[in-house]
């Protein structure tokens, strides 16, 4: 009986020893993640280096900038939810660095500016996320920079089928890509009459013109009414910019945007695509249909009078569209017996 008492004593005492082990690795996990949390605070890394949050936890932080050498930190919501690598001075140093160069031009330089460089230091081309941020920071500027022209001039108001009276438009992001409709409102109903997809395209590997041939068409397939399609490349190769340059389709058209070095790809041959090249040239003024009517018009009397033949060139409409879309404008006055109009007077 003996036996089995100091048997059961053991295992009591046993059980307290595990019990108090448990509880001191416990206490010392607390402590170090305290000491780890006060080390980051001592070190003046409890904000985030991007949007300045403060963090009280080490938990928070998701990385450090992906400039090399540097220790700032960003957190979770910046970069997951935000998709942002860089901390604030090395993304200025990336896509801007305006305040080390006061007169050096942004992504998209003025008319009259100098070709545009972007010194990345290497960076880009030894981190491969470090590299697919920059394509979708350039898609993200080229959409911002479209629709502040369609702020200023007016949307896109025309298509091969019809003039969009009282144009309006609208964007969303999803993940990289960002669309932009521009639709037309009666009473409650909109119906999106000419659809823009602005994607970061990485041309950094070998090309294959099926695979793009097919993207673009899957993705043409989810837009509504006439569609363009804008890839936002660091660079095009001669076999995707020869792609570009030779694509024809009657239902959408292809640009290929090289921000880097201020390129604009698209087919010259094919009359929509030529029409609607002014508005993603960053570097032209673009107007829409009623400006263009008014540039491409002869000036009798004191009236403006187009003819659908002057219409038919500029857009590359034909006969049968030019006709068909003039006619719906009631700002026009058709002269009788004639292929012309006369714009009223506003």
């Amino acid at each position: 009986m003996e036996n089995v008492s100091e048997d059961a004593d053991a295992k009591l005492g046993l059980e307290a020893a595990r019990k108090d082990l448990e509880i001191d690795i416990a206490q010392r996990e607390r402590e170090a993640k305290e000491k780890l949390d006060e080390m980051l605070s001592d070190k003046n890394m409890q904000f985030c280096s991007r949007c300045g949050r403060k963090i009280s936890s080490r938990t928070d932080w998701a990385g450090k900038c992906m400039w090399e050498g540097c220790e700032n930190l960003i957190c979770h919501d910046c970069w997951d939810v935000h998709k942002y690598k860089f901390c604030t001075k090395h993304t200025k140093n990336i896509v801007d660095e305006k305040e080390e160069d006061p007169d050096k031009k942004e992504v998209f330089g003025e008319e009259d500016g100098p070709e545009i460089k972007v010194d990345l230091k290497g960076v880009l081309d030894n981190h491969e996320e470090s590299r697919i941020s920059k394509l979708q920071y350039y898609a993200s500027e080229f959409s911002r920079q479209l629709q502040k022209k369609m702020e200023q001039n007016g949307p896109i108001d025309w298509t091969p089928t019809q003039f969009v009276k009282k144009a309006k438009f609208r964007s969303e992001k999803n993940e990289g890509d960002y669309l932009i409709e521009v639709y037309s409102k009666k009473w409650f109903f909109k119906k999106t009459r000419l659809s823009i997809l602005v994607t970061p395209y990485d041309s950094r590997g070998i090309f294959d013109e099926n695979a793009l041939n097919a993207y673009i068409h899957k993705e043409a397939r989810k837009m509504k009414g006439y569609k363009i399609i804008v890839l936002v490349s660091e660079g095009a190769g001669i076999e995707m910019a020869h792609f570009v340059n030779k694509f024809s389709d009657s239902s959408f058209s292809l640009f290929l945007a090289e921000p880097k070095n201020g390129h604009l790809n698209f087919n010259i041959r094919h009359p929509l695509t030529v029409g609607y090249s002014d508005w993603f040239n960053q570097k032209k003024e673009a107007l829409n249909f009623t400006g263009r009517l008014k540039k491409i018009g002869d000036v009798v009397s004191d009236r403006t009078v187009i003819s659908e033949k002057a219409v038919a060139k500029e857009f590359g409409f034909d006969e049968k569209e030019v006709r068909s879309i003039l006619k719906s404008c009631k700002f026009l006055d058709p002269v009788k017996d004639t292929d012309t109009y006369i714009m009223k007077k506003s």
